[in-house]
């Protein structure tokens, strides 16, 4: 009898731990969680200093109607764009285009993150969120994915699936040019991984996707 309590307790341990330690799985999206934008510091109305009508979520970076930046790729964007000329990480990288340029129209510690809608703002981003001008010590951004080196890059159609089983790592076509961008790594509308990360970092699963060591 006490050999079996002494194993139901050993039994109940291990599952405890397994709950704490290894609720992510990487390769396992169904292990991944999924934490909506509402409860994610993208919802600026949890941000100090920052007041959004009627709590709106989606309104500071889309909006239904007369769209600061026309056309499909341009998500109903809502939000001012940064002017800012950026130092990039590679002297082949472009400047900040597409869904990177909107990322950095808060990150970029210079645009206010409250200048929406065609309303100036006057708070900017802070802390460790503010990426700054100098993105030359951040993963480069702005180029080509290098599918011309099959030895040191996967190929992107190996790429696992993200958060729900919906995209993970991604390409971003630009100019018809598929490049890696901000969005290729963060999901910015779900934070179930930290980071908004697409997949966990776990055992540099992230890296991976993209990097063959």
């Amino acid at each position: 009898m006490q050999r079996a309590l002494r194993l139901a307790t050993v039994a109940v341990i291990i599952a405890a731990a397994t709950t704490v330690f290894g609720q992510i799985v990487p390769g396992d999206p169904g292990s991944y969680p999924s934490i909506s934008v509402v409860n994610t510091p993208h919802n600026l109305n949890n941000y100090p200093g920052v007041t959004i009508p009627g709590n709106q979520v989606c309104l500071p970076c889309h909006t239904p109607h007369n769209a600061l930046v026309a056309g499909e790729d341009g998500v109903l964007w809502n939000h001012a764009e940064t002017n800012e000329t950026f130092v990039m990480y590679s002297s082949t990288a472009n400047q900040p285009e597409g869904p990177s340029k909107m990322c950095l129209s808060c990150h970029d510690g210079v645009t206010a993150i409250d200048n929406y809608g065609g309303n100036s703002g006057t708070v900017v981003m802070s802390g460790n969120a503010n990426l700054g001008t100098d993105l030359s010590d951040d993963h480069p951004i702005g180029v080509e994915y290098p599918t011309n080196a099959p030895a040191d890059y996967t190929n992107p159609s190996t790429f696992s699936p993200g958060i729900n089983g919906g995209t993970g790592v991604q390409l971003v076509t630009i100019n018809g040019i598929e490049r890696v961008e901000c969005t290729s790594c963060h999901h910015v509308h779900n934070n179930g991984l930290g980071n908004f990360l697409r997949v966990p970092i776990q055992e540099s699963y992230l890296c991976l996707q993209c990097h063959i060591k």
